[in-house]
Order: structure tokens, then C-alpha cells, then sequence
């Protein structure tokens, strides 16, 4: 005989385009700033101080939910109570897609070449841009 305890299965999604493309992330700070939505950084994230003022605009806007930051790198497609910070998505509402974008294969390769970039760009500011 089989038994089966509380099952959560998760769709992981491990790119970041992708998934805020899916979830219809609104990331754009003058659509957020026309939507009356202030407290937000350049793109779309909002401290959990702002939260009853997100729940009550998703309440007035049902086309609109929450997402939440679940830990470095990763995004859940709902509301966490315990989350760093939100945002809004006008899109798929599926609460079970997650996103961890540190599990992405490419992710070393492309932290590599912004590490590298940012170390050229620190060079050329100290050697005062010389050839």
C-alpha cells in the first residue's frame, strides 16, 4: 500500500527573459509610475513595506498579481509573506513556475564576462583611459 504526504510540484525555470516574458513581469518604471505605483526602484522591485499597498492595487486590478523574491536569484509567481522584496506580472498566474536563474548552465559564463568587463572598465578609469 502506497501513501503519499503533501506533493509541491514546481515548474523551475532557470532563464530570467524567459520567465519574466512568461509571467508578464512589468518591469518599466513609467508604465509602474502610470499605473499609480510608487516606492519602486528603476525596474519594478518593491520592498515588502509596500505590500499592503500592492495587495489592495491587485485587489482594484484583478489583471494584475504579485511575484515575490524567494532568495538570491530565485522568483516564486505569487505572494510569499516572507519574501526581500515584489513585483508586479500581468501575465501567466501559475503558482507553481518558479525561476532560479543561478541554475541556468550559461550562468558561469555570462558572471564571468561581467566580472571581466566591470575589472576592464575599473582598469581604464586608473590608467586614465591610456592605450
Amino acid at each position: 500500500m502506497g501513501a503519499r504526504a503533501k506533493e509541491k510540484k514546481v515548474e523551475l525555470m532557470v532563464n530570467r527573459r524567459e520567465f519574466f516574458d512568461r509571467v508578464g513581469m512589468v518591469t518599466n518604471y513609467y508604465e509602474l509610475v502610470g499605473l499609480g505605483l510608487d516606492g519602486h526602484d528603476f525596474c519594478g522591485l518593491f520592498s515588502k513595506k509596500i505590500l499592503p499597498e500592492l495587495r489592495t492595487f491587485c485587489t482594484d486590478n484583478p489583471e494584475y498579481h504579485l511575484v515575490s523574491s524567494a532568495g538570491v536569484g530565485r522568483f516564486v509567481n505569487s505572494l510569499r509573506e516572507d519574501a526581500d522584496f515584489y513585483m508586479i506580472a500581468k501575465g501567466d498566474r501559475n503558482p507553481a513556475l518558479e525561476l532560479n536563474f543561478l541554475l541556468d548552465p550559461k550562468w558561469p559564463a555570462i558572471y564571468e564576462e561581467g566580472m571581466a568587463t566591470a575589472i576592464a572598465e575599473i582598469n581604464n578609469i586608473k590608467n586614465g583611459r591610456k592605450s
